[in-house]
């Protein structure tokens, strides 16, 4: 009895999180090429450097890795 409840607990768990994840994806609004990834090198350099030079914005990063 006790196996039932703790699966019905992760499943419940799962789906939750997946309802969770869905909704952000759709309610997120994209403001540059490369929304919300944090693994591009340039998006990194060009963050870095947008405290510097002002001409340059995250909106100019090309990745399309997330």
């Amino acid at each position: 009895m006790l196996q039932n409840i703790f699966t019905i607990i992760i499943v419940v768990a799962a789906i939750a999180y997946s309802i969770y994840a869905v909704v952000k994806n759709i309610r997120t609004k994209e403001t540059s090429a490369c929304g919300d990834c944090n693994g591009c090198d340039i998006k990194k350099k060009i963050t870095k450097n947008s405290g510097r030079n002002n001409s340059k914005s995250a909106a100019a990063c090309s990745c399309n890795t997330k």
